[in-house]
């Protein structure tokens, strides 16, 4: 499984980059942080199967960031959950 996600790694970093643009145009503040972490996952396991350890620190910082935003954005306005 590991040797065909790599031979086809190209396509899952794309897909991962689509999730993450996608996200920027959806309205719903839940839909949008709910397909902006599975891009960004996507992109942590695609670096994780390589073992590219400085990727993997980059992501990791970007997934926080995300959520650290998505929590300050969202306090404001609790009655979307």
């Amino acid at each position: 499984m590991k040797d065909l996600i790599l031979k086809r790694e190209r396509i899952f970093h794309f897909l991962s980059l689509g999730l993450i643009a996608v996200s920027m145009f959806l309205k719903d503040p839940i839909q949008k942080i709910g397909i902006l972490i599975m891009g960004i996952l996507g992109l942590i396991f695609l670096s994780i199967l390589k073992k590219q350890k400085t990727l993997i620190i980059v992501y990791f910082l970007l997934l926080i960031g995300a959520l650290v935003f998505f929590y300050f954005r969202m306090k404001d306005n609790p009655a979307i959950f």
